[in-house]
């Protein structure tokens, strides 16, 4: 059987393990801290428990497309947010909710934005547009060179590049007129840990995502469910967890990731060593690098971000 160890058990980490059991190996995953789950876990005080990571999600469809590969009914009951969140602006104690049902948002901002409808719809025609136009050739692809990942962008088609060299700012600057408007549909820059001054506009298709595509969801139980259940499965399929390890080196030859060691000093070989940990932190504090781009011996997963050696 051949064997597969994990570093880190985020959501990343245990879905990976997920499908490599249902593939037939035998999988060991390595976790710095006392609890699975990684970024998504929760904190627990005078009998409440909080998320400390998300709290909702996007791209439902990801876990059916996981438990249908590994021949699992899912588990887990998703809901749909509706109102997607509300936001409160300095001075005004009633939110605006904003809803994914145009007609129910544009009431909302009837007194802010009278055309919201006409001007949102023509902005998520053009991120849809987008989002189709890239979801199978950049979105949902693995790149193992910067090369490639030129390569599929030349297969966008050519009108979509303006918004690469205009901020999301810009270009809700050039959709709406008010400022309540122009800032809630630029938090999306947000989740992804910059601002919409920064973003490029491309990342506009985020509020297609967000409003039309698939919206957002939680977990009936909490988000740690996800965790809950995924951990079940993976004992029911004999995955071993190792805890409170923290893996501080590699061997290698060549290209090839050979050893792993923890800072007691124990080694762990396998056929095949994934890494869920930080990327950032890993490739700066194990493997010794200077922040660059990825280089080919190391493949970015999009859809579960684990890094794997090849």
């Amino acid at each position: 059987m051949p064997s597969a160890i994990i570093i880190g058990s985020g959501l990343g980490g245990l879905a990976t393990a997920l499908r490599l059991s249902q593939n037939g190996y035998k999988v060991t995953i390595i976790e710095k801290h006392n609890t699975a789950g990684g970024r998504l876990n929760t904190f627990s005080k005078d009998g409440f428990t909080f998320d400390t990571g998300p709290s909702f999600f996007s791209m439902s469809y990801a876990f059916t497309e996981l438990f249908d590969y590994c021949k699992i009914k899912n588990p887990l009951t998703l809901q749909p947010l509706n109102p997607l969140y509300s936001v409160y602006f300095e001075g005004n104690n009633v939110p605006l909710k904003i809803y994914k049902d145009l007609d129910k948002l544009q009431t909302e901002f009837k007194h802010i934005e009278p055309e919201l409808k006409k001007r949102l719809e023509k902005y998520l025609k053009k991120a849809g547009q987008l989002f189709y136009d890239t979801e199978h050739i950049v979105i949902d692809k693995n790149f193992d060179s910067t090369l490639s990942y030129l390569l599929a962008l030349s297969r966008v088609p050519w009108k979509h590049a303006p918004m690469m060299f205009r901020s999301m700012w810009t270009e809700l600057e050039n959709t709406f007129t008010s400022q309540e408007a122009k800032v809630i549909f630029s938090l999306v820059a947000f989740f992804l840990g910059s601002t919409p001054f920064e973003t490029p506009a491309v990342y506009s298709l985020l509020n297609f995502t967000e409003l039309v595509h698939d919206g957002y969801w939680n977990v009936k139980g909490g988000m740690y469910k996800i965790v809950d259940e995924l951990m079940v499965l993976l004992k029911a399929r004999n995955v071993e967890f190792i805890f409170n390890t923290e893996i501080v080196k590699i061997e290698s030859q060549g290209e090839r990731v050979t050893k792993l060691i923890d800072k007691a000093g124990t080694s762990y070989t396998a056929d095949v060593i994934i890494c869920n940990s930080d990327a950032a932190s890993f490739r700066g504090q194990v493997l010794g690098r200077k922040i660059s781009l990825l280089k080919n011996s190391i493949r970015w997963n999009g859809h579960f971000r684990h890094l794997q050696f090849i």
